[in-house]
């Protein structure tokens, strides 16, 4: 809605808007002290509206200011691909479905997948990375992307020279004559390629994710990468893809630190954590609110962008076994939300960390099977009096599993990031046999606990204790 106009409004507006100029003047002048290249700057524009936003130079930036046209801005930096600096490469060919070099595929269950015929079939999945080599086992579902390297000569050159985007969309979607290598192995890829090497410009990655949503209809983006500051393009860029309905997945990072990354950090975002083969938290991985996930990401086979495979390990090689996940699920109801998506992973995940979610596993390891099971079983809660339903978000709703009516008492408990309670609500309502009842939703960003006691008895009919 727009904004009505107003004295105190204009005022306010001129105040930024020259608090704006002079900081940003101060960046000007302190970047050419720095550096003898020319600083580039991300502007959201005032007008035109339909422009996300622009890239633009010192000269330019500075009549942008003076012009008053400048919603905001902020110096073009750049993320970098989540992987260790040393990786082992062991290139030859994989040995038959579910031998020895595939047990990443065993631990989060794609057998349940694959046996029903849940491949990800026709789900298109946006690889923002160094693009993406052709190899027999992608065969023709590779198919034409963009490259948003700035000042690229072929935009529509997707090769890949460094060779990280190849294993990470082979862990998406891959396959041979010999069994299956990808999460997801009959989903599309989709390369956009953002990088030449390990740095990504905020620009690139930006224009690649409206690209992806608008240009190429990505219903999932996998992006192996972060950077340690929250830049506005990213974050509203983030926020459309939500809003298109497109799931995000992305690293946590690989300092065994509580360094936090973006786009990670996002609500939004599955950040994804690596675990070895015997489902130890990989000691690099980083721990912190953003990891939502966790997945195989040590020693995992995926394609080489040479030809044959390669053994990879790192947090951005984690990443592509949940995008696949997201894939598999979108390719058995289309109509999942990236929020409906978020739920079933959180709700089926193995728990193998600390009870409940922790700043390590988050809520677990991904459980493919697990999420098949519980998005095709319908109105079957496997013997469950009561469960909560991922259709309207996490834990927004209740259904009565049983053939006669309860009497209901829902519980919410909201705590800070020490443990401290904030605030407990109480409401009461009737579920009829079969019934479903819509729940109060935590506040965001909060931690929850949820609880629905049958009011006579109070015996414990369901509950949930996880960060919103």
């Amino acid at each position: 809605m727009a904004e009505k106009p107003g004295a105190g409004r204009r005022a306010s507006r001129r105040a930024f808007a020259a608090l704006l100029l002079i900081a940003l003047l101060c960046a000007l002048s302190l970047s050419r002290t720095q550096s003898a290249e020319e600083t580039e700057y991300i502007v959201k524009l005032r007008e035109p509206s339909d422009v996300p936003f622009a890239l633009v130079g010192e000269r330019e930036m500075r009549r942008l200011l003076r012009a008053d046209r400048l919603e905001w801005a902020e110096p073009d930096g750049e993320a970098i691909l989540l992987e260790p600096e040393a990786e082992a490469e062991l290139l030859g060919t994989l040995s038959p479905y579910y031998a020895d070099e595939q047990w990443n595929l065993d631990m989060i269950g794609a057998d349940a997948a694959f046996r029903q015929g849940f491949l990800g079939q026709g789900v298109r999945v946006g690889v923002l990375d160094s693009g993406v080599n052709p190899h027999p086992a992608f065969g023709d579902r590779l198919l034409a992307g963009h490259n948003y390297v700035q000042d690229a000569e072929d935009p529509e050159d997707t090769s890949d020279g460094y060779g990280h985007g190849t294993r990470i969309a082979g862990l998406i979607a891959a396959q041979t004559e010999e069994g299956y290598i990808g999460t997801a192995p009959q989903a599309l890829i989709v390369p956009l390629k953002v990088t030449d090497g390990k740095t990504v410009r905020i620009s690139a990655l930006c224009e690649a994710i409206y690209g992806a949503v608008d240009d190429y209809g990505c219903q999932v983006l996998n992006m192996s990468m972060g950077l340690q500051s929250d830049p506005q393009a990213l974050r509203e860029a983030i926020a459309y893809a939500e809003s298109r309905g497109v799931v995000v997945v992305s690293a946590v990072g690989n300092n065994g630190s509580r360094t936090l990354y973006y786009p990670a950090g996002y609500d939004s975002v599955i950040g994804v954590g690596a675990v070895d083969s015997n489902s130890v938290l990989y000691y690099n991985s980083d721990h912190n609110e953003s990891v939502f996930l966790t997945a195989p990401g040590v020693d995992v086979r995926s394609t080489a962008s040479g030809g044959g495979c390669t053994a990879s390990t790192g947090t951005s090689f984690a990443v592509p076994q949940v995008t696949g996940a997201a894939a598999v699920l979108l390719g058995i109801d289309g109509s999942l939300t990236p929020a409906a998506i978020r739920t079933l992973l959180a709700r089926t995940a193995s728990d193998i960390g600390d009870e409940g979610y922790d700043e390590y596993y988050g809520y677990g390891l991904l459980n493919l099977g697990g999420c098949v099971a519980l998005l095709t079983e319908g109105e079957d809660r496997t013997g469950e009096i009561c469960s909560f339903l991922p259709e309207t978000g996490p834990a927004a709703a209740i259904r009565n599993n049983t053939d006669g009516e309860l009497d209901c008492t829902y519980l919410l408990a909201e705590y800070d990031e020490t443990g401290v309670c904030l605030e407990v609500k109480t409401w009461r309502f009737t579920l009829p046999a079969g019934g479903k009842a819509e729940l109060a939703a935590p506040n965001k960003g909060t931690n929850y606990g949820q609880f629905v006691y049958e009011t006579n008895t109070l015996r414990p009919l369901t509950e949930a204790r996880k960060p919103n």
